[in-house]
């Protein structure tokens, strides 16, 4: 009987050969990859949209305890930081557009909180009221729809990094789907202007971007860097579908919302590793296989020694 080929009756310089070989579609696999990237599937959170303002005095007392009410609701609730288009520094159209929709009275009282677009609580909220209001939505939320995001990101040095997002659904949308991506950053005041205070704001919607059921931009609100809309796989947004989008700059996360007849169906969270909200979250690091790989050839050279 022949012998089989195994490690131990291979010479030292065969098996380097053999490493070699395994190594190269890797790294050609790597080169020109994601330096970082990050997957996350769900759907049933509960948007809340807070609209606050770096001059808003009452916000300045309710601001310091949102962020750890969304943190210690990280698998329940979604934040996105609403500010006005005015003297706020963090001001955006966007958050016109989002008012208009829930057709909300332009002089809203600040701070404002809609959970899954509904609601309207105004004022200086307690945490109990919150707490209460998230339950009530998690209990209107009827049914929800499953998606999968994923964010792989390029760093450059000396330039702004690259973003790419892929957003894809477990089931069809019906026609009259609306589909919302929001990035969120946290953001430093570096002015006494329109400071009420509060040095670092959380979960601030900076840029924005709507697609109807058949991926058509239906809004889009570039903030500082733009939207890059790669081709799209598949005509409507459902079974082997996807949303992919690309951006640059810094961000700490994205926010995607499915809504259908005014009502939210799905929403989902993705942050940097900065962020340790979503347990769900997880990097794939282009190292670890190259690393494995040297491990176990070593380990191979090491008995055949």
């Amino acid at each position: 009987m022949r012998p089989g080929i195994c490690a131990k009756n291979m010479p030292k310089w065969a098996l380097l050969v053999l490493f070699a070989l395994f190594m190269q579609p890797l790294a050609l696999a790597q080169t020109g990859g994601p330096d970082v990237s990050r997957e996350v599937e769900g759907g049933h959170s509960i948007l809340l949209e807070q609209y606050t303002a770096t001059w808003c005095e009452s916000c300045a007392t309710v601001d310091p305890w949102i962020t750890d009410f969304v943190d210690a609701h990280s698998t329940r609730v979604v934040r996105v930081a609403l500010h006005p288009d005015d003297h706020d520094p963090f001001g955006s159209p966007l958050t016109t557009h989002r008012i208009a929709l829930k057709q909300a009275d332009d002089q809203l009282q600040l701070p404002t909180f809609w959970f899954d677009g509904q609601g309207q609580l105004q004022g200086t909220v307690s945490q109990s009221l919150l707490e209460n209001e998230l339950r009530s939505a998690e209990i209107s939320r009827s049914d929800w729809i499953r998606m999968r995001v994923g964010w792989d990101t390029w760093n450059n040095q000396g330039n702004d990094d690259i973003h790419q997002l892929t957003i894809d659904f477990d089931q069809s949308l019906s026609g009259n789907a609306t589909v919302t991506v929001f990035r969120i950053q946290t953001m430093q005041m570096t002015s006494e202007i329109a400071n009420n205070g509060i040095d670092v704001h959380h979960d601030v919607a900076t840029q924005m971007i709507s697609f109807d059921a058949s991926g058509n931009v239906t809004d889009s609100f570039d903030g500082g860097f733009g939207w890059s809309i790669p081709e799209q796989n598949g005509s409507n947004l459902g079974w082997h579908s996807e949303i992919r989008l690309e951006t640059s700059g810094d961000a700490d996360g994205f926010v995607t919302i499915i809504e259908e007849f005014g009502e939210v169906r799905g929403v989902t969270a993705i942050y940097s590793e900065e962020i340790p909200r979503n347990t769900e979250n997880y990097s794939k690091l282009a190292w670890f296989w190259p690393v494995l790989a040297l491990v176990i050839f070593s380990t191979l050279i090491s008995r055949d020694t």
